[in-house]
């Protein structure tokens, strides 16, 4: 009797590195959104992270991080209620077309690099609508939405900033591209190579054993609890082990383009 082959994963899905990358991510947000809520600095989901929360209850189910925004005007607030926060590290880095970055990431140990960071935007008031990012209409107010089972804020107004961003389709249609596959700052992007209906996407990424990230209620405990796990260690070790091929991979895609 014949047996049915497995259904082959796709080149852009990862299902077991996706989910400690989503889990440390996940906690990480959490965490975030703890400390800069002690802080008083207001910030919200942006980008990938707001589609993906709108779109799929949490993250795109390939997406590898997270986006946040705040002012730019409470940057040294921001950097002060991080200090004194391990595993949690602050970072400034660089920009976004004329938009600072700043990074939060979490460290697998004292002297590692970050496992995984999410981007903080510092949007300069006042806060203009553009391609890549909302106006302050469309933030203020600001409402929360569910993530995974926490509650985060999110700008009041989104549809029109989506619109801008994705494509009047946003909805119901899924683009593929993240860090590792088909990445936006590549020659090789092209954000038609993988396209998809979102029914589509779903039952692809379900067949290929997808499981979304959850997290406990106390993000300090969900923290102690990421560590317990080894999850952190687990990227570190992928990540030793896997940087030569995905550069050869970038490497060859450029060279193509």
């Amino acid at each position: 009797m014949a047996t049915e082959e497995a259904p082959a994963k796709p080149a852009w899905l990862n299902p077991s590195l996706l989910r400690d990358q989503q889990h440390a991510l996940l906690v990480l947000l959490q965490a975030s959104l703890a400390v800069l809520k002690d802080a008083q600095v207001p910030c919200w989901l942006t980008g990938g992270s707001l589609l993906g929360a709108l779109r799929h209850g949490g993250f795109i189910p390939h997406d590898d991080d997270v986006d946040l925004e705040a002012l730019e005007a409470d940057l040294t607030k921001i950097e002060a209620a991080f200090e004194g926060r391990a595993p949690l590290a602050f970072r400034r880095g660089g920009r976004w077309n004329t938009t600072p970055v700043a990074h939060v990431g979490l460290r697998s140990g004292p002297t590692q690099d970050c496992e995984v960071e999410l981007d903080i935007f510092l949007r300069e008031e006042p806060l203009q609508a553009e391609k890549d990012f909302p106006s302050a209409e469309e933030i203020f107010p600001l409402c929360t939405i569910d993530f995974h089972g926490i509650q985060v804020p999110a700008p009041g107004r989104p549809e029109p900033f989506l619109q801008r961003l994705y494509g009047v389709d946003w909805q119901s249609t899924v683009r593929v591209w993240s860090h590792d596959f088909n990445p936006f700052h590549s020659l090789a992007h092209d954000p038609e190579r993988v396209s998809m209906s979102l029914d589509a996407y779903t039952e692809m990424v379900t067949a290929a054993g997808y499981q979304s990230p959850r997290t406990s209620a106390d993000p300090w405990e969900a923290l102690r609890l990421l560590e317990g796990a080894g999850v952190l260690l687990a990227l570190r070790k992928n990540r030793e082990e896997t940087w030569l091929e995905k550069l050869q991979r970038r490497n060859r895609e450029q060279a193509e383009a």
